[in-house]
């Protein structure tokens, strides 16, 4: 008789831990906690995979960097020509990191949704790789 008690209330444990597990699945195994903890952990990890995910964005964002910045310096060089100001090249040279960085980003984000414009489709570098870099 005594066994069998035990094997109820082993019975009864084992039903009721495995009622309470799936009630509370979300907070015991929550796949998005692990996955942040572990990059959060290893913080070179999430280094490598941003590097490597956003490898063509970054060489983008450089490249960008280069010619926009060479533009816009030489309207920057025109400007300090005609404008006798010891501030217009620090100003100038402001100016054009904001913007280059600033068309750069955008280039690579937005538009978020596909935008056709005849047989040419616009659309953000990064977005357009989505399915390809999840």
């Amino acid at each position: 008789k005594d066994g069998w008690v035990q094997q109820k209330l082993a019975h009864k444990f084992l039903r009721d831990l495995t009622v309470d597990v799936q009630d509370n699945i979300g907070t015991i195994c929550n796949l998005r906690n692990c996955v942040v903890n572990m990059m959060m952990s290893d913080r070179s990890l999430l280094g490598k995979l941003f590097k490597i995910s956003g490898r063509d964005e970054l060489i983008f964002l450089v490249d960008s960097g280069l010619w926009f910045g060479f533009i816009l310096g030489m309207i920057q060089l025109a400007v300090s020509l005609y404008w006798d100001n010891p501030w217009s090249l620090s100003i100038g040279g402001l100016i054009v990191g904001l913007a280059t960085n600033w068309l750069a980003l955008k280039w690579i984000f937005e538009p978020v949704n596909p935008l056709k414009i005849g047989p040419i489709v616009l659309q953000g570098l990064f977005l357009r790789r989505q399915k390809e870099v999840s």
